[in-house]
């Protein structure tokens, strides 16, 4: 539990006592939901970890956090969730008025014990595989009929990798961030991953040739009558652009989940006779970099339109495309 702003007293004034509640709210925004959701977690687990061997957790002594880290990659728990724990440990101290562990640790213990952990139980990353527009094709022809479901179905695949969207991006996706031209869509992205301070970033979605994302997001849109102006007071739509469906394919006014996405790129894989273990929701972003990349799409280009915070991450799916360009070896191979 967070510790006061200030201490609460009822004799303090009502207009004070409402600035320390706004004062707690913007506190509490310092981090994401789901980082706040993931220290919840984190915390419990060390709480688990003390209690079973009778040792204190707040305060807890450096070593005891070391020790943890260590069991806990044991256990087969990847280095950058334990790394993301032991932030969560002096999150909780500080958030109590105490020091934090690693603030206490004179001999540098818990990040000795990290840079062991990481060198030690370094695992490869779990790539998954990308939905390049051949893969891509392939699972939008999977998708039969024109039902509401069929025309969602296709608008998220394809709207999805043509924006380089993360699959939370996609639930999160409201009609108001939507604005159609002539040359495509312009689709603002609000607050993401990269973009934590909510200053917002604008996608430009091309109408396109082959895929012809626009068109297939159109195509939804008119289905669920989400492009007429609200019945009641005449305004353009509000809510969100992908919605759930009952399993009678009736429209409902509740966004879909991250999961819907994860589920629906799998499931298309499946049916495309690829491997579903291949793919997941991150598939469709990493679709549209690994194609950008095979047409030696310009790599600044590239990094605005996935909205990633350096290069480095998108100078790999060039690396990858060009590893065979003027191959050091193909002269005498």
């Amino acid at each position: 539990m967070a510790r006061d702003l200030l201490p609460i007293s009822t004799n303090l004034p009502a207009d004070l006592l409402a600035e320390i509640e706004g004062a707690r709210d913007t506190l509490a925004a310092s981090k994401a939901g789901s980082t706040q959701k993931a220290y919840s977690s984190d915390w419990e687990r060390f709480c688990d970890f003390c209690d079973a061997r009778n040792v204190e957790a707040l305060p807890a002594h450096p070593d005891i956090v070391a020790l943890f880290a260590h069991v806990e990659a044991e256990a087969g728990i990847a280095p950058v969730t334990i790394g993301r724990r032991i932030a969560a440990i002096n999150h909780h101290h500080r958030d109590a008025g105490l020091a934090s562990p690693s603030a206490r640790d004179a001999a540098g213990l818990i990040a000795q014990m990290m840079a062991g952990v990481r060198r030690k139980y370094a695992r490869k990353k779990d790539q998954k595989a990308p939905a390049a527009a051949d893969v891509l094709t392939a699972m939008l022809a999977t998708i039969k009929g024109k039902g509401l479901r069929a025309k969602r179905d296709r608008a998220i695949l394809a709207v999805g990798m043509a924006g380089a969207f993360r699959r939370s991006e996609i639930a999160a996706m409201r009609l108001p961030d939507l604005t159609f031209e002539a040359s495509g869509a312009r689709i603002t992205v609000p607050r993401s991953k990269g973009d934590q301070d909510a200053e917002g970033q604008e996608i430009a979605i091309p109408e396109g040739r082959h895929i012809r994302p626009v068109n297939l997001l159109n195509d939804w849109l008119e289905a669920a009558d989400l492009t007429r102006p609200d019945p009641v007071n005449g305004k353009p739509r509000e809510g969100p652009v992908f919605r759930r469906l009952t399993r009678g394919d009736e429209l409902t006014a509740d966004p879909i989940t991250d999961k819907t996405v994860a589920r629906l790129v799998k499931a298309c894989a499946s049916a495309a006779g690829l491997d579903p273990a291949l793919f997941s929701g991150h598939s469709l972003r990493a679709g549209f970099l690994t194609e950008a990349a095979a047409k030696r799409a310009n790599l600044f280009k590239m990094k605005d339109h996935s909205r990633h915070k350096s290069l480095d991450t998108v100078a790999g799916y060039v690396r990858d495309a060009a590893m065979f360009d003027d191959h050091a070896g193909e002269e005498f191979l």
